[in-house]
């Protein structure tokens, strides 16, 4: 409902107005009657009306300072002015106001009404076009929140941002608004056991890290990302050199605060990597790369602490001779689709590593990787199976998930070779049920199928009793007495034709195998059933 106020020093006017017209019909309700300048004033900052109706003589102030005070509070209401002067003075100071209507005593209905519906149909395209303008801007919002995490989502797929890295350039092509000083990415990571994956769970506690980081960052950066990717929560930070102790600050803080919270989030963990800091959005690649490595280190140094990538990293490992040993020992594994191997090999690997010094979290993470990877790619795992190995490997956040991540999947290959094989074993018996299916008519021997499977006859006999429970004979008896069955009961051929028609030449052997296989004889059947 559209809310008037009706303002003059007049009762007897106030309640002509309210009784001329019908409120209901027109949509509108009467919220108040103010009967002086300043009740009005003050009537206005209260209640907010989308329509005034004023006089414009009434004690304490005219009607147009109630307007210009209107207009001060910034109100988006419509007016229509009241007078019992016909003076050009008063309509040329009410234009000036942007009044609705100006209506002159004695008030007629259809004017007041008139007046009422203008004021109306103002205040409604007001309202569509404030609705259109909110609605753009937020789709505006929307347009440039998702430009600015494309810049996030490009990095962190490896994708160049070409030549045009200049602060100025990425500011315009990202809509950021990136200061001169340092570029860093602060990268967290939800841990969770895949037994303990709740998606639910994941967006609240993604929600809590979004709230924290906002906290303590909005004030401290010249502007900040926030990107958030499956487990992965990506920060991408700008500020001034000068707040480079207040931002390292800030950092432990959002760490600590989201530690200090871990009993209401109990299903996860989390790890927290600074990557570099660089001084163009040239490098950024660099410091959400140096981010991402520093998070392997989870595995060995724990969760819900800062991790950085090392100033001057050393010379990293060659550790391409344990990886070869280590394809070689699951292959064979693999080979002969013994679990129990698998996981004795996986325990040799685990003391193998667990024995070298100077060993990193993220070398665990890549060996393991690199052995996942190798023996999915063997066995024929498509690419998503793939990274959804990878993936896995960064959600664990001790060293014994790692290992039992690489031994499921291991295993899983085994599991799904032995299937394989089953469904291998399975098809020489599926080759030859084909056959006999469309040839029982005919005079066929145990040889003849047995050579179609590729098998000797007494190998083959053997293998379809196993896998059907019947051996050949009864199967190629059952194939007839079924058709003769479907004959005895849809057609009018005599029973030596249909002897004959399933694949025998002796209706007497026909009848008694007939009556072994169902208990009455071929004519007794058709009497029942035909």
């Amino acid at each position: 409902m559209i809310k008037v106020l009706v303002a003059d020093d007049e009762k007897k006017l106030c309640r002509l107005i309210e009784m001329l017209c019908d409120w209901d019909s027109l949509g509108m309700e009467i919220i108040g009657f103010a009967h002086n300048g300043p009740d009005t004033i003050q009537a206005l900052g209260e209640k907010k009306p989308d329509i005034l109706i004023v006089d414009i003589r009434m004690p304490g102030c005219d009607g147009i300072e109630v307007i210009e005070k209107g207009r001060e509070m910034k109100l988006p209401m419509e007016v229509i002015i009241v007078s019992g002067h016909a003076d050009f003075s008063y309509a040329k100071a009410a234009i000036a106001q942007g009044v609705s209507g100006y209506l002159l005593k004695p008030i007629k209905k259809a004017e007041l009404e008139e007046a009422l519906r203008h004021a109306k149909n103002s205040i409604e395209k007001e309202k569509k076009r404030i609705a259109e303008g909110e609605k753009l801007y937020e789709y505006m919002k929307d347009e440039n929140m998702k430009k600015r995490q494309d810049l996030i989502l490009d990095l962190s797929m490896s994708v160049s941002l070409g030549l045009n890295t200049e602060i100025e350039s990425v500011n315009r092509q990202y809509h950021y608004h990136f200061q001169p000083g340092y570029f860093q990415f602060l990268v967290l990571s939800i841990l969770c056991s895949a037994e303990k994956y709740d998606k639910k769970a994941l967006r609240k506690t993604q929600d809590r890290y979004e709230a924290a980081i906002h906290q303590e960052l909005s004030e401290l950066c010249s502007d900040y990302e926030i990107c958030m990717e499956e487990n992965r929560c990506y920060v991408l930070c700008n500020y001034t050199e000068e707040k480079e102790k207040e931002f390292r600050k800030a950092v432990r803080v959002i760490i600590n605060q989201l530690s200090a919270k871990k009993f209401e989030m109990w299903k996860m963990t989390f790890s927290a990597a600074l990557g570099k800091k660089v001084k163009s959005p040239a490098n950024l690649w660099d410091s959400l790369e140096s981010a991402q490595e520093s998070l392997k280190e989870a595995i060995l140094e724990g969760c819900e602490k800062l991790l950085e990538f090392p100033e001057s990293p050393g010379e990293g490992q060659d550790w391409s001779f344990v990886i070869a040993r280590f394809n070689h020992e699951f292959d064979k594994a693999i080979d002969l689709c013994d679990e129990h191997m698998v996981g004795e090999a996986v325990e040799r690997l685990k003391a193998v590593l667990n024995d070298e010094k100077d060993i990193l979290g993220r070398d665990y993470n890549n060996i393991v990787v690199a052995l996942g990877i190798h023996a999915m790619t063997k066995g024929g795992n498509e690419n998503e199976e793939i990274k959804g190995f990878s993936r896995r490997c960064e959600l664990c956040y001790d060293l014994n998930e790692l290992f039992a991540v690489l031994k499921e999947c291991l295993n899983r290959i085994i599991r799904r070779n032995l299937q394989i094989q089953k469904e291998e074993g399975k098809r020489p018996i599926r080759i030859a049920k084909q056959y006999m299916q469309t040839h029982y008519m005919e005079g066929i021997s145990l040889e003849e199928i047995a050579g179609i499977a590729g098998f000797s006859p007494a190998y083959f006999s053997g293998l379809m009793k196993r896998e059907m429970g019947i051996g050949f004979s009864e199967y190629l008896i059952q194939l007839r007495m079924e058709k003769a069955k479907e004959l005895l009961k849809g057609s009018n051929k005599n029973i030596k034709d249909i002897c004959k028609q399933v694949g025998y030449s002796d209706l007497k052997h026909f009848t008694a195998l007939f009556k072994k296989y169902t208990g009455i004889k071929p004519g007794e059947y058709r009497k029942l059933y035909g």
